[in-house]
């Protein structure tokens, strides 16, 4: 998500019931393009479930996360990962702030509870995520290791 003042985006959404902005970022693609997309952001309703979309504050970290929620632990805290990311990053609930329940892609309006098309995507996203897996983190390397002693 964009660079944004995290206290500013807590404190209106303490005082209003969504609030928008434009993304940052990669690790969301390809639902979500560098400053192409504006996310909808409600304050949260807990607990949330497996595929939402959660902003959070990272610890250490000077700014907002926007994650898909991938697992729920036994004591509740969450486990995200983005769609184009490949770790899984462990989220405590009092660092949720929000959650992303619509999206404007290149004006055209998205309702993540409602749209059918948004949960095609996430199922997709979820049965392809495997192959993904290997791909960047295997069959890339190897091939490239090919390659390497091939040039030689």
């Amino acid at each position: 998500m964009k660079t944004y003042d995290i206290n500013e985006v807590e404190l209106r959404l303490k005082t209003e019931p969504t609030v928008a902005y434009l993304t940052s970022g990669a690790s969301m693609r390809p639902l979500l393009k560098t400053n192409r997309d504006i996310v909808v952001i409600s304050k949260p309703q807990f607990p949330l479930k497996i595929g939402d979309v959660a902003l959070y504050k990272k610890k250490g970290v000077d700014r907002l996360i926007l994650h898909r929620v991938i697992g729920i632990q036994p004591n509740g805290d969450y486990i995200t990962r983005g769609d184009n990311t490949y770790h899984k990053e462990y989220i405590p609930t009092g660092d949720v702030i929000g959650i992303m329940t619509a999206v404007y892609r290149r004006g055209k309006h998205i309702d993540c509870a409602h749209s059918k098309g948004y949960k095609f995507y996430i199922k997709i996203n979820k049965f392809f995520y495997p192959v993904r897996w290997l791909w960047y983190t295997k069959i890339r390397a190897t091939l490239g290791k090919i390659k390497r002693l091939l040039v030689k």
